[in-house]
């Protein structure tokens, strides 16, 4: 088990980690109850004041590992971890993109969270890693998915896994000139027979990225869903990838507001607040750039 430092220490390390620091950004400090999705193999430094559970997809069987509790996204987080009080927070590193219900996953996280609580998560910018080749995710897939009420990634999602993703290391897009279509990958048949496989009703959970994003497509696909009444948190803090890294950002909260009218403008307003920073910091790094 991995030993959490006391409160003082985790201080200091947030001060010189920003990545830390954004993951915990509204996290009630120094005693609050939350989850953290996807620690595995390194859950975050959290102080020992906080209380924490480790959730995952799947089971895992490792002594050495934090214990673990088991939800896919369907049904009641509170349930599967065995709580009746809500939680103040949620935490996912680089997880929520191998969800195989994006949205009900959300809802379920929305529903766990007091109102004020937070959810702070990571996602990798396809740009910047293997599914470069990819497509984003459309908010068509997003509802289908969630129609279908999938708790394993489907047959779709486990071809284009294969099938598009490429050798790209998390920092090699910034290192050297890449040629994406130049880089090995799974032919046709190799992927029709690994979606078969991983697909059928007795095969085991395989790892595999669900949804795929660039920053400006995940608000783009978030103000379309709070568009439709279909999500439930508002965004509070976001920032893009920045020059060396593969993920982006994303702060949510469970708001207090329950008017679904007003909940739809804090949404919006929110959505193209932190649109228009991210967009005005990247005009500025491009003049930057070109002098």
């Amino acid at each position: 088990m991995t030993t959490r430092p006391n409160f003082d220490d985790f201080l200091a390390l947030r001060r010189s980690d920003p990545r830390l620091a954004r993951l915990t950004h509204d996290v009630a400090l120094p005693r609050s109850r939350g989850v953290e999705f996807g620690a595995d193999p390194h859950p975050l430094p959290l102080p020992d004041g906080l209380s924490v559970r480790y959730v995952d997809l799947v089971a895992r069987d490792a002594a050495d590992e934090p214990v673990r509790h088991v939800w896919d996204g369907s049904g009641s987080l509170l349930a599967a971890l065995g709580e009746e009080q809500p939680l103040d927070f949620a935490i996912a590193r680089l997880f929520a993109h191998r969800v195989p219900n994006l949205l009900g996953w959300f809802r379920g996280v929305f529903a766990a969270l007091r109102p004020g609580g937070v959810l702070n998560m990571t996602l990798p910018d396809r740009r910047m890693t293997g599914d470069v080749l990819r497509t984003p995710s459309t908010l068509g897939e997003v509802l289908e998915a969630d129609q279908l009420g999938l708790t394993r990634p489907s047959f779709r999602q486990l071809f284009d896994h294969r099938r598009l993703s490429v050798p790209l290391g998390p920092q090699q897009a910034w290192r050297e000139a890449v040629d994406p279509g130049e880089l090995a990958r799974a032919g046709t048949e190799e992927a029709l027979a690994f979606a078969r496989a991983a697909s059928g009703d007795a095969a085991d959970a395989v790892p595999c990225h669900c949804w795929v994003f660039t920053p400006y497509s995940f608000l783009d696909l978030l103000e379309e869903l709070s568009r439709a009444g279909l999500f439930p948190l508002v965004i509070s803090q976001f920032a893009t990838t920045e020059p060396g890294s593969s993920e982006f950002f994303v702060c949510l909260r469970h708001d207090h507001a329950t008017d679904p009218e007003i909940l739809l403008k804090r949404q919006t307003v929110a959505i193209d607040h932190v649109r228009k920073i991210a967009l005005e910091r990247r005009r500025r790094a491009k003049l930057m750039a070109s002098l």
